[in-house]
């Protein structure tokens, strides 16, 4: 699967709703969006935990109302004019197509969870179409004891250097469905994760030929910046 970082967040804002809406152009598998939740309980897609870096002006996400928050114009290289907004998650799930996946990444904490599975319970999207991922393993560990349907993966960097037999004994004892990473050079590391009865994911690929090898060695999907490029290459 081919599933589009944060959309096509070269030219549009990163996790806005044009971003997303043109990924599909690119016949994407899915879309990847970042997601916290409000002071009031709702749940938006941005990355960060302040909207700083995106709407130039710096608002707390945890200590901000979806009310507060829909003010602010999210910015795409310094243009101000686009008038976009943070979007919420149930608009976020609005453009995903019949059939393409939504991969899920929860930046905050497991208080998050209740609010998120009531709006998945109530949306139109298979359970199967859903993912859910977090570097956080008890987001994971109590996402999978509230409602085991959904798929999750453990996310992890290769800076952190943790020795891969560990994470995935941690990804197992959480009931992960797999690990998903930015390694791109170690095909042991794929090789364990997948004999350990786990999913193997790569992220961020935007290298063709990079995401080509993890693809042979045995990824399940390719989270990428660049979707368009890569596609071609594996079409071509």
């Amino acid at each position: 699967m081919i599933i589009a970082h944060r959309g096509v967040s070269f030219t549009l804002p990163e996790n806005s709703i044009p971003a997303f809406e043109a990924s599909w152009q690119f016949d994407v598998d899915g879309i990847e969006g970042d997601f916290h939740l409000t002071k009031d309980g709702e749940i938006v897609c941005i990355h960060d935990d302040d909207t700083q870096r995106v709407c130039k002006t710096k608002e707390i996400i945890h200590q901000s109302t979806l009310q507060d928050l829909k003010k602010l114009e999210l910015y795409h290289e310094g243009d101000s004019s686009l008038n976009i907004k943070i979007p919420t998650l149930a608009e976020v799930i609005k453009t995903v197509p019949e059939g393409k996946k939504i991969f899920i990444e929860i930046k905050c904490g497991p208080e998050i969870l209740t609010p998120l599975l009531n709006q998945l319970s109530h949306s139109e999207m298979s359970s199967d179409d859903i993912v859910i991922i977090s570097f956080h393993s008890e987001v994971i560990k109590e996402l999978k004891a509230l409602n085991p349907v959904f798929k999750a993966f453990f996310l992890y960097s290769c800076e952190d250097g943790r020795d891969i037999d560990g994470l995935i004994d941690e990804a197992i004892n959480i009931n992960a469905n797999g690990i998903s990473t930015d390694n791109e050079s170690s095909k042991l590391f794929v090789d364990k994760v997948i004999d350990a009865g786990l999913e193997y994911h790569s992220w961020t690929i935007d290298d063709a030929d990079v995401a080509i090898k993890l693809i042979e060695w045995g990824a399940s999907s390719i989270t990428t910046n660049d979707p368009e490029s890569i596609i071609n290459r594996i079409q071509g």
